[in-house]
């Protein structure tokens, strides 16, 4: 998990994104790449007898603000004990990302990115997503995934490895519905081959699955929930019946996503 991704803007959890990645930077001994994405081609102003015309006025403002923010960002992080790049791309934010997701271990975004559901279903790179004001500095907390049995809650348990072994404790949450439940014996004994040693627990639910979940990570001074995203469009997104949508809404607690 040394190559680590980090988009970037002016939203107001850029300090967010920005102190996680340099935390988790340092414990891997890893590198941030800090991108800045435009899609300058999306600004074409259209004529209306057909054809494309650029604004070269406003082409030029974005220039020179995407120019100021990955200068004052490189200024800033210079003094950082932190491996790190900032790289302008001429994409999308949700293309800039996936472009660069192919030499990624994990992106770094926030809970409050209007792309954070697109990415976490759209690439094959984890994504840990932190909420405002909640930035994840410390890997030695309580870590809770959520189990359902299904292969996209394995598929994260799998990429959240590095992170696991770095955590004070694992918990491994199924929450009961409708009489099923979804042993969580196996996964926990697949852990331990990565001598990560795991408890299980079957929670009864209290209100909405999302609440109890959140509940649990919080009576266990969790710092990071794992858990898997699967949809048939990048519009849904659901984990043990449609949590992961009010987890995503509602979490405290950073989330490591993997779809």
């Amino acid at each position: 998990m040394r190559s680590i991704l980090c988009p970037v803007d002016n939203s107001g959890s850029l300090d967010d994104r920005v102190e996680t990645a340099l935390a988790l930077a340092r414990v891997v001994e890893g590198h941030v790449t800090f991108q800045i994405a435009t899609p300058f081609a999306e600004m074409a102003l259209w004529e209306p007898f057909g054809g494309a015309a650029l604004s070269a006025e406003v082409m030029n403002q974005v220039r020179v603000a995407d120019e100021k923010l990955a200068s004052d960002l490189d200024a800033r992080l210079a003094p950082q004990d932190v491996a790190f790049d900032v790289v302008v791309v001429d994409e999308g934010r949700i293309e800039g990302v996936a472009s660069a997701s192919r030499y990624t271990d994990l992106i770094v975004t926030s809970l409050d990115d209007p792309a954070l559901e697109e990415i976490g279903l759209g690439v094959r790179v984890p994504v840990l997503a932190v909420p405002m004001g909640a930035p994840l500095l410390a890997f030695d907390r309580p870590v809770v995934v959520a189990w359902d049995g299904g292969h996209e809650g394995a598929t994260a348990l799998r990429a959240a490895l590095p992170l696991l072994r770095m955590a004070s404790s694992v918990h491994l949450l199924t929450v009961r519905e409708k009489g099923d439940d979804y042993p969580a014996a196996a996964a926990a004994s697949y852990l331990s081959r990565h001598d990560i040693h795991a408890e299980c627990h079957e929670a009864e639910r209290h209100g909405t699955i999302a609440a109890t979940i959140a509940d649990f990570a919080r009576d266990h001074g969790a710092g990071l929930i794992v858990m898997g995203l699967f949809g048939k469009s990048r519009l849904r997104e659901l984990l043990l019946g449609g949590v992961s949508r009010a987890l995503l809404d509602r979490s405290e607690v950073p989330l490591f996503l993997m779809h």
